[in-house]
């Protein structure tokens, strides 16, 4: 205010996804660029976005998503409705005036909130493990020998996740979770996420744009190559680039490609349309991701990443923007930049009709480059003495590190801060077709020093 700034952007960080700080700016009246809080708080917390999802038909991974809900119903015993009457006098919560119309089960949803609230705790985390047990051992029997993967649900970028495999493993497992999503003091949030691990799968996620009625989707991204749970490649997903594998595998006689490329093709219109229902049933008034996990001829819903990602240069690189003037044909203009059309939405959301998607290029890939040790793990620590230019087809953001000095043209050394994450670059570059843009890619970084 002081300095009569208008509009807030976060990046692509976890502050960007984060409700209540988008909320505080939005009480101070500055408009923040990016979903707004209540988006946020309802596709971005990941039960609360399976609830709905599971309400509007889209597919979404079996498991169990409101474990303290349980665990307060455990607690409560054969006569609920006395333990809820006394906890709500005892702590003062304040509730909805229609809250006991509601189901059991979403009426311990309710009194949970208003306790996280007041940051109160209405059971144990021992209560906690002990029901998570009983619900693992539950999904188990159905589920024999399957791994199941426990997610906070303010967790992403890979924290507050951990997989079990035994019984043994769960108690530590949910306190290591509550750790990591910073949410084992009192009063924190302590619901996660219990789903089946799915081997053997893909990780595809669909961009999503919208003003807050319409919505729009822009292809996908497949982000199945992953290390300590962070992204390492990522590559597209569009109906033009499996259109025509698709053509050239039936023309060739390769009948197995071609089935394999017709099921792909269905999978990703179907992920689409339902991000779109989603998107539209949030009221989404930015950019999103529609993330799904993809089985042979199966996909599931997992969450929504309520900002924009890293790898969103992926999607540009194959989508514009066409937003044209409803009342004249001749008017319009073209977006190739998701954070500029961020800006846009945030200045003129709901002025704007809803844009068309326009074509680039059919396949886009990025990789991911991080610092790591001799293990492979990350470690951000250190100094880039060079580097050398990017190459012709090389599109690189790399935060400004392998500038030269302006000046003399000499490299400006940098040094590496040893932070949480070890990515130090994106390097992309686009092709006719996937093995186009991998052959593209490979000669980058053969020839990166």
């Amino acid at each position: 205010h002081e300095n009569g700034y208008t509009h807030l952007f976060a990046g692509y960080g976890f502050m960007a996804e984060d409700a209540e700080f988008v909320e505080r700016i939005e009480t101070a009246e500055i408009s923040f660029i990016g979903p707004n809080s209540k988006v946020i708080q309802q596709a971005g917390s990941k039960d609360e976005a399976k609830q709905l999802a599971r309400s509007l038909n889209v597919s979404v991974t079996p498991g169990e998503d409101r474990i303290d809900a349980l665990t307060l119903l455990r607690k409560a015993g054969k006569a609920p409705d006395i333990y809820f009457q006394n906890i709500i006098k005892s702590h003062k919560l304040s509730l909805p005036e229609i809250w006991q119309s509601e189901e059991l089960i979403d009426q311990a949803v309710t009194i949970l909130q208003a306790s996280y609230a007041k940051q109160i705790d209405l059971f144990t985390i021992e209560e906690l493990q002990q029901e998570t047990v009983r619900q693992v051992e539950s999904i188990w029997l159905e589920n024999p020998g399957k791994r199941i993967r426990f997610k906070h649900v303010g967790g992403g970028g890979g924290r507050g996740q951990r997989v079990v495999t035994s019984v043994e493993e769960i108690a530590e497992a949910v306190m290591s979770v509550l750790i990591e999503s910073k949410a084992a003091g009192e009063g924190d949030n302590k619901n996660f996420i219990i789903e089946l691990n799915i081997e053997n799968t893909r990780h595809n996620e669909i961009q999503l744009l919208g003003n807050g009625k319409w919505c729009i989707e822009l292809g996908g991204r497949d982000c199945s190559l992953q290390m300590h749970e962070q992204k390492l490649l990522e590559v597209s997903v569009t109906t033009e680039e499996l259109e025509t594998a698709l053509t050239e595998a039936v023309k060739a006689g390769r009948d197995v490609e071609a089935k394999v490329l017709t099921q792909d093709l269905k999978t990703l219109h179907a992920m689409e349309q339902q991000s779109e229902i989603f998107g539209e049933a949030v009221g989404l008034d930015s950019v999103s991701t529609f993330e799904c996990i993809v089985d042979r001829d199966k996909h599931f819903f997992m969450e929504m990443n309520t900002r924009i990602q890293v790898e969103h240069r992926v999607t540009e690189l194959c989508y514009a923007l066409k937003f044209v003037n409803p009342e004249n044909a001749a008017e319009f203009f073209v977006i190739e930049s998701l954070v500029e059309a961020m800006v846009l939405l945030a200045a003129h959301g709901p002025r704007l009709p809803k844009p068309e998607r326009i074509k680039r290029n059919n396949a886009s890939v990025e990789a991911r480059l991080n610092a790591t040790n001799q293990a492979l793990a990350p470690h951000a620590g250190g100094i880039i003495e060079n580097w050398s230019d990017a190459r012709e087809g090389e599109i690189r953001d790399d935060q400004g590190i392998s500038l030269h000095n302006p000046d003399t043209d000499v490299f400006m050394k940098y040094h590496l801060a040893g932070a949480y994450d070890s990515n130090i670059a994106l390097l992309l570059t686009v092709g006719q077709d996937r093995l186009d843009s991998y052959q593209r890619l490979s000669e980058i970084l053969r020839t990166t020093e």
